[in-house]
């Protein structure tokens, strides 16, 4: 990669860790393999490889607490031949407490050609958000509390959008995944499916692939903004050994420390296989002492009798 590309994208990174101060967010999900999960982070990134990718990953929060964030999601996209346009559909459902939020959403991108080499997506999603709260399942020192007085559930709809630049060996994304919450209004002690452009979720991230020696070195970083939450960011480094296996490691600004591991049988195998272990630095780990897990596996095929990519793709 051209040395001028590298300082473009880190001040486009710095750039949006500056800007990303003055946002506000609401909680989303997060994962261990951000990069690899783009299909669910970012709209924009649905329909920019060459085949159909799927992906399933399940994630177990903090285990030994318990009602412990647990995460499960689908993301299954790819591209229309001979045009320009991507689809996608996700699934995501997150449990907390004595919470679940589900989400079903279908995105659509347009990829255009800056050069032979370099490209730039742009894609919105759209889809639904339920949210069901079981408020009896608290033990609270205050009788006839609102907030804890039954169940209640409601299903409300979401947008989101994105835009993704990659070339062969680097790309920067930033996307809202959704712009609608679902928040509790004491006033008439139910939720409230609501558009505030104060109270959303907003990442920026980017990475590059470079050789080292016989080895290939994948740095990425990535910025989100959660409202009432100070910045939060995630910096890794991962080495591909063997061109089969990557290993790496991740550090939370929250004092999280993440091992990353990536297999592919081989090659040409149209499976990956991923797991992360993430451990607390903080007081946490005296409560979730074997800390969080989270595996995955992606399938990538085509229709078409040219089987795999028409390039080798590392993100």
């Amino acid at each position: 990669m051209r040395y001028n590309q590298i300082f473009k994208l880190l001040i486009v990174l710095l750039v949006g860790m500056n800007f990303s101060t003055i946002t506000f967010g609401q909680d989303v999900a997060q994962y261990n393999h951000y990069i690899a999960n783009q299909g669910l982070l970012n709209p924009a990134y649905n329909g920019t490889r060459d085949v159909i990718s799927g992906l399933l990953i399940n994630r177990n929060q903090w285990i030994g607490i318990e009602g412990a964030p647990m995460n499960q999601s689908l993301n299954v996209h790819g591209p229309l031949e001979d045009t320009n346009l991507g689809f996608g559909v996700s699934i995501m459902n997150d449990m907390i407490g004595f919470s679940r939020t589900t989400d079903a959403m279908i995105a659509a991108s347009y990829k255009l050609e800056i050069d032979r080499r370099r490209f730039l997506s742009l894609g919105l999603q759209v889809g639904a958000s339920s949210i069901v709260y079981d408020g009896t399942k608290a033990v609270t020192d205050q009788y006839g509390d609102p907030v804890f007085a039954g169940k209640q559930s409601k299903i409300g709809m979401n947008v989101g959008f994105g835009a993704y630049l990659f070339e062969e060996d680097y790309f920067v994304g930033f996307s809202v995944p959704k712009m609608f919450s679902n928040n509790f209004d004491e006033a008439n002690e139910t939720f409230k499916n609501t558009l505030d452009f104060k109270n959303m979720t907003m990442y920026l991230y980017g990475g590059y692939v470079f050789d080292w020696g016989d080895v290939k070195v994948k740095p990425t970083l990535l910025f989100r903004e959660v409202y009432g939450a100070p910045l939060q960011f995630d910096v890794s480094g991962n080495v591909l050994l063997m061109e089969t296996l990557w290993l790496g490691l991740s550090y939370r600004s929250i004092s999280d420390v993440v091992f990353l591991a990536e297999f592919k049988p081989n090659p040409k195998s149209p499976y990956t296989f991923r797991y992360s272990f993430d451990y607390s630095l903080s007081s946490l780990n005296q409560y979730a002492k074997i800390g969080s897990h989270e595996i995955g596996i992606q399938f990538d095929f085509t229709f078409n009798k040219r089987a795999g990519m028409r390039s080798i793709r590392y993100f």
